[in-house]
């Protein structure tokens, strides 16, 4: 993975081998923490807006990719820099859109391309502060966690992560400061992934609904929401999760691609795309 979840983890594999890095980083000087989580972000939000503009998932599919996106970038930003109060947009246009930096880019991005008009559909999620944002990595993590387990046929933790991500999402669903459609869209977009995978997994009646009562199913092992990212039975980089998620297969004759393919797709194996389609 790039750019792993817990400080001090040491990446498996440098930003620089990411497809098309020149593009984000042209000048070759992106070494900081705050240069490579940008490149990360901006590589995830070109993955996202081509699945907007090619028209290869639905819109409802897009928009959730897109707050899984700003919910890993804002947790990377909370974890490194400790950013609580700034809104998502603001560090955008300061430190993103308006940097020479990663203008190669941004600004055809802007000037040819339609990624101004995309992003301010999403000026109401992107109006949130950052440490809102971030509180709901842990919660969408898990629902990548799940995803694998089913396409790894770990079919013995599915169980176990699906109680924490109904504990999470209940946690989350109760003490949450964002408002308005910023907030049913973030919701509805986990509820929807959730009811997804239930919908495949009928065999697994243990899996419980999304409003379930489920404080006597959980154990002391899932009662701590900081805990949730070590007790992962599968941890995912969501660079490879949204990768997997979006079906983006990078496949490569020259042998020399190998490793980055199959860290993109989260080794898994499969460029079938999991999501449904058909969300409503």
């Amino acid at each position: 993975m790039y750019l792993p979840d817990n400080l001090g983890v040491p990446a498996k594999l440098e930003i620089k081998r990411i497809t098309n890095y020149d593009k984000y980083c042209p000048n070759n000087n992106c070494d900081t923490d705050l240069d490579k989580i940008t490149i990360g972000f901006l590589w995830l939000l070109e993955q996202c807006y081509s699945a907007f503009k090619n028209k290869s998932q639905d819109i409802n599919s897009v928009n959730a990719f897109f707050i899984y996106i700003i919910s890993w970038f804002s947790y990377k930003l909370k974890q490194n820099f400790n950013y609580t109060n700034t809104p998502i947009n603001d560090f955008y246009n300061q430190h993103v859109k308006n940097n020479d930096k990663y203008k190669s880019f941004t600004s055809p991005a802007y000037t040819i391309g339609d990624l101004g008009e995309f992003m301010d559909e999403r000026n109401d999620l992107l109006n949130i502060n950052i440490e809102d944002m971030s509180k709901f990595y842990d919660a969408l993590k898990l629902i990548c966690s799940m995803y694998s387990d089913v396409t790894m046929t770990k079919h013995d933790t599915l169980p176990t992560n699906a109680i924490m991500f109904v504990k999470k999402y209940q946690e989350l669903n109760n003490d949450c400061n964002i408002k308005g459609t910023a907030r049913s869209k973030i919701f509805s977009a986990l509820s929807t992934d959730y009811n997804n995978l239930k919908e495949k997994c009928k065999d697994f009646k243990s899996l419980p609904e999304i409003t379930a009562n489920i404080s006597a199913l959980t154990s002391g092992d899932t009662s701590s929401s900081s805990s949730i990212g070590n007790k992962l039975f599968t941890v995912l980089s969501i660079i490879g999760a949204i990768a997997f998620f979006l079906g983006i297969s990078y496949k490569r004759k020259n042998k020399k691609y190998k490793e980055e393919n199959e860290s993109l797709i989260c080794d898994s194996k499969s460029s079938d795309n999991p999501r449904n389609s058909n969300n409503s």
